[in-house]
C-alpha cells in the first residue's frame, strides 16, 4: 500500500521521468558546464604555477646531479674515516672523475660545489687543464695525491674535503640551511656559516625593516 501511495504521488514530466530523477540530471548538466567554463582557467594556472613551482621545489632538495658527475669520488670518499687527508684512492678517483669526465657536466656541477665552499671552480679548472696535459702525454702518476696537490695547493685543503662530505646524499636541505646562514659539519650537524658567509639573514632583517618602516 505504502508503495502504491509513493508512486501514486510521485511527479512525473511530461516525457515520463520522475521529476527528481529529471532535475538531478539537469543540476549534474550545469556542474559540468560550470566546470568547463572553468578548466582553461584551472589548466592554466596548473601549468604556469603549479607545475613550475613543484619543479622548483623538487630541484631545490635535488642533490643527485654531482653524485652522477663523481661517482668514483664519492665511492672511495664513503670509505674515508675523515681523519687528516684522504688516502690515495680518492685522490686517484677524483683525477679520473675529472680528467675522463664530460667537460659540461663538470661544468654545470661547479656551481653546486660552490655552495659549499667557495673556491671549488677554480681549483677544478685548474686541476682539469693539468690533467687533460698529463693524460695526452701518456704518464701515469705514481702518486695521484701528490701530483694533484703539485697541480693546486687547493688538494691538499682539508677544508675541500670536508665541504664535499655536504654533497653525498641525492637530497639534501643545504640551499634552505645557506638562505638563513647555516650549513652542514662533516657530522652532518646544522652550523653556522664563517662570518665572511653570513649575508642572508641581515638582508632579511634590513628588507623587513624597510616593508615596516
Amino acid at each position: 500500500m505504502e508503495v502504491l501511495i509513493s508512486t501514486a504521488e510521485q511527479i512525473f514530466t511530461t516525457d515520463g521521468i520522475p521529476l527528481k530523477v529529471s532535475l538531478k540530471k539537469a543540476e549534474r548538466k550545469n556542474k559540468i558546464k560550470a566546470f568547463l567554463l572553468v578548466f582553461p582557467l584551472l589548466l592554466f594556472i596548473l601549468v604556469t604555477f603549479v607545475v613550475p613551482i613543484a619543479d622548483m621545489l623538487l630541484r631545490s632538495v635535488d642533490d643527485s646531479y654531482i653524485n652522477n658527475v663523481y661517482t668514483k669520488t664519492f665511492e672511495e670518499y664513503k670509505k674515508w674515516d675523515r681523519k687528516g687527508l684522504p688516502p690515495e684512492a680518492v685522490y686517484k678517483a677524483i683525477f679520473l672523475d675529472i680528467g675522463t669526465g664530460n667537460k659540461l657536466q663538470i661544468g654545470r656541477s661547479l656551481t653546486r660545489m660552490n655552495y659549499s665552499k667557495s673556491g671549488w671552480k677554480s681549483l677544478i679548472k685548474k686541476t682539469r687543464r693539468q690533467i687533460a696535459k698529463i693524460i695526452k702525454s701518456g704518464e701515469i702518476p705514481s702518486s695521484y695525491k701528490d701530483t694533484l696537490i703539485d697541480i693546486h695547493e687547493g688538494w691538499g685543503d682539508r677544508g675541500f674535503w670536508i665541504s664535499m662530505s655536504q654533497m653525498l646524499n641525492e637530497k639534501t636541505a643545504i640551499y634552505y640551511w645557506n638562505a638563513v646562514d647555516r650549513t652542514y659539519d662533516i657530522d652532518g650537524n646544522v652550523i653556522m656559516q664563517p662570518e665572511e658567509r653570513r649575508l642572508y639573514v641581515k638582508t632579511w632583517i634590513k628588507t623587513f625593516k624597510v616593508s615596516v618602516y
